[in-house]
């Protein structure tokens, strides 16, 4: 599969979630991750869907401690706190849709921060692909913000 059939499962979740957000963990070629946020469910505003993601597949693989080499799909970029997780776990690549903009234009108000700047502090280089199918990723914070 690639980025885009990735990403594209990424947004469909953020179609079918409470709250419209989406992220996979892939690791090899397969699927080990995967969650919606469950922010307001959870009571938590730590169950962003990145976070719900890796604790998927450090559940489901038993790979706690060892996602290094994986790749996060998102639909919309991370925060800072998810980002920070993302860089923890050593992840090799992410890949997103909507910009956190988006999601304050269109859905709920985010802390912008700047991805290239945090990604500096990853302990090997991460890979980050930006705006992959960020039309669509936008259209569904659309409809559900209104």
């Amino acid at each position: 599969m690639t980025d885009e059939n990735y990403i594209d499962i990424a947004i469909e979740i953020s179609k079918n979630a409470k709250y419209p957000y989406g992220a996979i963990v892939v690791k090899g070629n397969k699927i080990i991750g995967r969650s919606d946020d469950k922010t307001l469910m959870e009571t938590s505003m730590y169950s962003h869907a990145e976070l719900e993601a890796i604790e998927s597949a450090s559940k489901n693989k038993n790979l706690y401690g060892d996602l290094k080499g994986t790749t996060m799909y998102v639909s919309c970029e991370p925060c800072m706190m998810c980002m920070g997780a993302i860089l923890y776990e050593e992840f090799s690549k992410v890949v997103y849709a909507a910009t956190l903009q988006d999601s304050n234009d269109n859905y709920c108000p985010e802390m912008i921060t700047n991805i290239d700047e945090l990604a500096k502090y990853s302990k090997d280089k991460i890979e980050i692909i930006k705006e992959l199918h960020r039309e669509q990723a936008v259209e569904v914070l659309k409809t559900r913000g209104e």
